[in-house]
């Protein structure tokens, strides 16, 4: 069997120190290098986007030293379009071509000398992938994380499938994933494998609860539920801050870490923002139990994390939480359902048993649910399918 030495990865969204967006494919990557393979990072940036807002450009080459080698990430230019269709316009295919040219640009000043390349999400980086493939006869994958059916419907279904036709393997990130790909027949069910999201566990284990609620001021003996995603409907802040409003603020504080324009307005909040990765995980020790009433995931990172440093969890009885959550570490709820939510508050305020069996099942489950397996199993099916 052919082994991978050298991958191509590419992104349309790649984090920096300012721009934190999207760190899960990093970490990944980092996981890739440590297993000794050489990773290449196309990132094209948008420069309308960036216009737009005014924000930095980051460089058109720069790099991140791991602990076993540097990653070296190109960052083209390339124009974008507002997604509009009108007639037979349709702006998303042109946005695709612009992306497509500038990850072909960077080939051929650098050589297109992989093993596989390695598309994150469908559109654009997937769909590229596969265009990289057909010209310069390398093995193509992409992820397929994505929580709602955006990135398909971008060019439509049937355009997707003709542009994904000739791929090789498709890493979907939970089962409910790859039923949606096949309900859609977008690519044959032998090319796909589930491979559940996963977490750094030198980042994410458990601390003590004593000493990181003195560290970020926090009250010894309160019951402190802990959120962390983006205050967006979908994810759920306005509906849990409901939920606690309803359970009271007298036996309830919380903690939401995130920030968008749904957020929550319930008593009791000890903290509401951002904050930087490699302190989530002290703040998640200091809590009691992990809440997120989401609508739609790939494959919930945050509960992942969650889970790694111990916390019972209450989120969604919907299939994307299936390959991660049971019985035995969280209680699953209608995330639509406010009062479902707080009565699964209450009982486990109340049930300092039920808490700890949980918070051992969250434990034992995220020992299984490791970047390092992960990035291993990927390879291995990678190779299987070269």
């Amino acid at each position: 069997m052919k082994k991978i030495k050298r991958i191509c990865i590419i992104a349309d969204a790649y984090p920096t120190e300012t721009d934190p967006k999207n760190p899960f494919i990093e970490q990944l990557v980092i996981a890739f290098t440590e297993l000794g393979i050489e990773c290449i990072v196309l990132n094209p940036v948008s420069l309308t986007k960036k216009i737009i807002r005014k924000s930095v450009l980051r460089p058109k080459r720069w790099s991140k030293k791991t602990k076993s080698s540097v990653i070296e990430i190109y960052s083209p230019r390339y124009l974008t379009f507002s997604s509009k269709k009108f007639w037979f316009i349709n702006t998303n295919f042109l946005n695709l071509i612009l992306f497509q040219y500038s990850c072909l640009k960077v080939l051929k000043e650098i050589g297109p000398n992989f093993d596989a390349v390695y598309g994150h999400f469908i559109f654009p980086s997937g769909i590229s992938a596969n265009k990289i493939s057909k010209k310069f006869n390398i093995p193509s994958f992409f992820a397929y994380g994505e929580n709602t059916n955006y990135t398909i419907d971008n060019l439509g279904a049937d355009k997707t499938r003709k542009l994904l036709k000739d791929i090789n393997g498709v890493v979907a990130v939970s089962t409910a994933n790859k039923e949606n790909l096949l309900k859609q027949n977008i690519v044959d069910e032998n090319k796909i494998g589930v491979f559940p999201n996963s977490i750094n566990n030198k980042l994410f284990y458990k601390r003590d609860k004593v000493e990181m609620r003195k560290k970020y001021g926090l009250p010894e003996n309160a019951f402190i539920v802990a959120f962390v995603g983006r205050f967006v409907d979908i994810k759920g802040a306005n509906r849990l801050s409901e939920a606690i409003q309803i359970v009271g603020s007298d036996k309830v504080k919380s903690i939401f870490i995130g920030f968008g324009n749904v957020g929550p307005n319930c008593d009791g909040i000890l903290f509401e923002g951002k904050q930087p990765h490699e302190n989530i995980p002290e703040l998640l020790s200091a809590a009691d139990i992990f809440v997120l009433p989401t609508l739609a995931e790939g494959c919930c990172n945050s509960i992942i994390e969650a889970m790694a440093c111990g916390l019972p969890i209450i989120s969604s009885n919907r299939s994307f939480n299936d390959d991660i959550l049971d019985e035995t570490c969280s209680l699953r709820i209608d995330p639509m359902d406010i009062n479902e939510i707080a009565v699964a508050i209450k009982r486990l305020y109340e049930n300092e048993d039920l808490r700890k069996k949980l918070s051992d099942g969250s434990l034992k489950k995220a020992q299984y649910l490791n970047i390092e397996e992960r990035s291993k199993n990927i390879i291995a099916f990678m190779e299987e399918k070269l």
